[in-house]
């Protein structure tokens, strides 16, 4: 009889570690799943530059460094911010540059306003970016809050972010812009600099950050049609199109220029939009039909910005 009981609270035991278990591997596979924004708060209000300039004050007083800000609309806003620990990270890769901005986005909607920001671990993993981040992702947190994550039902893997591609054929980060090539960077630099001043291809700069540890220089950049940009290319374009769910991924701007060494690169339009929102249809209303003129646009708009010329034709 004794035998008995203990053989029942052996396998009672067992039935509940393996529960602790399976419970603990569900949730490290939760974990696990990353999306592309962290909704930081909500509030009340239809005040868009009272609140970046609120978002700008307490990021900057817990240490981060501000590279810029991006009036997108009367409804959209962005403050570009950077911190020294995030900067040691982007300096790990001549490619990990892309990190380097943190983008919040201060959006009305419904009579609220939003505050969101780019997902930096989504984004490691994407970039291909081995260094850790938690130190400021945790702190970005303390300082602004994290609510939830957005902008993937389900989420993306680690493995799924590394190789990433919206569908087949599709670039991968690999496969970006190339928007020119120059002897040194200081040269590629020249050029960028008179042409963001000039606005052309209607792009502008918004920041530029230097990665330390590297030759790399990365600039973020608005487009914008009334610069002179065409419409198929705007930022505002591509949001107005397809940034139509409850949380929206201001955030998804300003775009990134990077120089490393002479060579001027930009993430794809296919590559990086997918990126940010993946779940989008491909057909109907609001999917990336809408923008199929895009990608090719706003590589013009990039190549004009960067100075861009074709290589002669050899006719024989």
């Amino acid at each position: 009889m004794q035998t008995i009981r203990t053989m029942r609270g052996f396998w009672r035991m067992f039935g509940l570690v393996a529960f602790v278990t399976l419970f603990t591997f569900a949730q490290a596979a939760v974990a696990d799943e990353y999306r592309p924004f962290v909704l930081a708060y909500t509030t009340t209000g239809t005040d868009v530059r009272g609140e970046a300039e609120s978002v700008r004050e307490r990021l900057e007083d817990a240490g981060f460094q501000t590279l810029g800000e991006y009036p997108i609309s009367d409804a959209r806003h962005v403050v570009v911010v950077t911190h020294d620990d995030l900067l040691r990270v982007a300096g790990t890769d001549e490619r990990a540059g892309y990190l380097a901005p943190i983008r919040v986005g201060i959006t009305r909607v419904n009579g609220g306003l939003q505050v969101s920001y780019n997902n930096l671990e989504y984004f490691r993993h994407a970039y291909r970016v081995d260094a850790p981040v938690a130190a400021v992702t945790g702190h970005l947190a303390q300082v602004l809050g994290s609510e939830r994550d957005f902008g993937s039902d389900d989420g993306l893997s680690e493995r799924d972010l590394s190789r990433y591609r919206y569908a087949f054929g599709m670039e991968r980060f690999d496969r970006p812009y190339e928007l020119g090539s120059f002897n040194s960077r200081r040269a590629a630099l020249t050029e960028l600099d008179g042409n963001l001043a000039a606005r052309a291809g209607g792009v502008s700069e918004i920041y530029r950050v230097d990665i330390p540890g590297q030759d790399v220089t990365v600039i973020g950049v608005a487009i914008r049609e009334a610069d002179g940009a065409d419409s198929d290319a705007a930022d505002l374009f591509t949001l107005e199109t397809v940034d139509v769910r409850d949380h929206r991924h201001t955030a998804y701007v300003p775009y990134e220029i990077l120089v490393r060494g002479g060579e001027v690169e930009a993430l794809h339009m296919r590559f990086r939009a997918a990126l940010h929102w993946p779940d989008l249809n491909m057909l109907g209303a609001n999917s990336f039909m809408q923008l199929r003129r895009s990608p090719g646009a706003l590589e013009e708009a990039l190549q004009e910005a960067a100075g861009f010329e074709e290589e002669p034709t050899i006719d024989w």
